[in-house]
């Protein structure tokens, strides 16, 4: 214990709510603490089921199942085609809870505890029905959580209520990490800008408002040309019949900054044209646009089935559904932008007319919900498909060598 932080050390002792909240800034040392904590429920708590709960079974598998593996090596048993996870002789069930159709998965269940990663993106009614689940004598919750809207249903109905309900909420800001060097703390805190700034440096429950790319700045973010040569090309279309269709050419190469760039953009709007283009037209303005160009991967928009039936038809290779997941893209995205490692060349106007006109929307965010406007967002969501599809996984969390050395030490049995 003498090696976590004071925060840390209060956050471990002093878990044993019904409800347990870890919230915070990013690699504040939340979700760390959070997992220590629940080891050691493991091994004392209440006899009973268990279960780990999270957006997906891919992210529980990065963010909780693979970092306890590296922390107490082989008592973890993952037995990811049962979805169980086996540990200190405890079985604890692994739910994906991505839509409101997940609380089907846990009626008429019974729990010792749980374990939710990124509380504020499960959907409500499966929270509820989890924590009516918990009916065991002595059973406890822990959930770990970035900060989202002050209206988010986790923070109103239950961190704002830790007073009537048996609820301990413990929040965590960057310094509270004490593997985490000055330096680090500043180059990490210098990558976030404007609304994420707020909640994942700051810690702050703060409302998505204004321009969604708050710190787009043309003197920064734009380019008048290529810096360097392309290893590859990736493509990300958003498409449209009577909305706009754009394709948009990213350039990657790994060892030059920028490593990512749009190098030129499509952009086809039958409302302003007076004509609407047919699928077979599309992909034949594809095939002229990426013509002398190495082109790894095509990211469309999950929804258009008819166009990628168009692209197979024709022989395109190398056609991915994008991912369309908004907030994760858009994250993503302001990261890449904030650090450096995404530009934008000066000729791709209607992409860079969109960065300064794409919109939160007001109304769902006093709702408690961060949604853009569905307008000013076509070469954006293009671009976006690309970007996350195909960088967001390398680039994904990863616990630190020091946590894990630091558990591994505490709870090796």
């Amino acid at each position: 214990m003498k090696d976590l932080s004071p925060k840390q050390q209060d956050a471990f002792l002093n878990s044993t709510a019904r409800i347990n909240v870890f919230e915070g800034a990013v690699r504040s040392g939340k979700s760390f603490v959070s997992l220590l904590r629940w080891i050691d429920f493991c091994a004392n708590g209440p006899r009973g089921a268990l279960i780990i709960c999270g957006r997906t079974d891919k992210t529980i598998k990065r963010n909780i199942i693979q970092p306890l593996q590296q922390l107490v090596g082989n008592a973890v048993v993952y037995k990811q085609g049962k979805g169980e996870v086996q540990l200190y002789n405890r079985t604890m069930y692994v739910v994906g809870a991505n839509d409101d159709r997940a609380e089907a998965k846990i009626r008429g269940s019974e729990f010792a505890g749980a374990l939710v990663d990124e509380a504020t993106l499960i959907p409500e009614n499966f929270f509820k029905m989890l924590l009516s689940r918990l009916s065991i004598p002595g059973a406890c919750l822990f959930a770990s959580t970035n900060p989202d809207s002050p209206y988010h249903w986790f923070k109103r109905d239950f961190i704002d209520r830790a007073k009537e309900l048996d609820l301990k909420n413990f929040k965590f800001c960057i310094t509270d990490n004490p593997s985490l060097s000055k330096k680090y703390i500043k180059d990490l805190s210098s990558e976030y800008q404007g609304l994420w700034y707020k909640r994942y440096i700051e810690g702050k429950w703060v409302l998505a408002d204004g321009a969604v790319y708050d710190f787009f700045d043309e003197n920064m973010h734009v380019i008048p040309n290529p810096q360097s040569p392309a290893e590859y090309y990736i493509i990300g279309i958003d498409y449209g019949t009577t909305n706009p269709c754009t394709f948009a050419l990213i350039g990657y190469n790994s060892g030059a900054y920028p490593n990512m760039w749009l190098e030129k953009e499509y952009y086809y709007d039958s409302k302003i044209e007076l004509r609407q283009k047919s699928d077979f037209d599309y992909v034949r303005d594809l095939v002229q646009f990426m013509d002398g160009y190495y082109v790894k991967n095509i990211y469309v928009d999950p929804s258009a089935a008819s166009f990628k039936q168009e692209l197979v038809r024709n022989g395109i290779g190398g056609v991915v559904d994008g991912d369309n997941d908004v907030l994760k893209g858009i994250r993503f995205v302001s990261l890449l932008m904030t650090n450096g490692t995404f530009k934008v060349c000066s000729n791709c106007e209607n992409c860079i007319k969109e960065f300064s006109t794409y919109l939160w929307d007001s109304k769902a965010s006093d709702r408690g919900v961060d949604k853009p406007i569905k307008q000013n967002d076509h070469c954006l969501d293009g671009i976006r498909y690309a970007l996350t599809t195909a960088f967001f996984e390398r680039s994904g969390p990863r616990m630190t060598e020091e946590h894990a050395d630091l558990l591994e030490q505490m709870y090796r049995r």
